[in-house]
């Protein structure tokens, strides 16, 4: 016969080992926040990870510019959250060239969610994502 033992500090929903690596989310200002949020929130609903939403500001914003930007990307975060229980998350804000500063913010993550690069896009965040992350990369359309 068998017995289990069940210790009340440990709630029984809880995973046994190490943690899923983090899915990152690269919200950059190209209009495609929503889709690569909610995307980031699936994937990392479906891992048992969090996600970390990482907002790549361009360099000489103005603070309203960068007010602006906060406002709708926090806002297209919490649309993609809603209605998705225990999906843990943590907000960063990076001020560089958005490609150079995922790949750096992706390190030892296991997925970064970028924006697909536009026909004429300059520079191309997601082909420098492809390129240089250590981590799976995901590509998802606006819309």
């Amino acid at each position: 016969m068998s017995t289990t033992h069940h210790d009340p500090a440990c709630p029984a929903d809880t995973p046994l080992g190490p943690p899923a690596p983090v899915v990152v989310a690269g919200l950059v200002n190209d209009g495609s926040a929503y889709a690569v949020a909610r995307a980031a929130v699936r994937e990392a609903s479906q891992r048992g990870s969090r996600v970390k939403f990482v907002q790549v500001a361009a360099p000489g914003m103005t603070p309203e510019e960068r007010d602006d930007l906060d406002r709708c990307t926090f806002r297209a975060a919490l649309r993609a959250l809603k209605g998705l229980q225990r999906v843990p998350c943590t907000f960063e804000v990076v001020v560089g060239e958005a490609g150079p500063a995922l790949v750096e913010r992706s390190v030892g993550a296991g997925l970064l969610v970028v924006g697909r690069d536009a026909r004429a896009a300059a520079p191309a965040v997601a082909r420098h994502c492809l390129d240089h992350a250590r981590c799976d990369v995901l590509t998802v359309a606006n819309g």
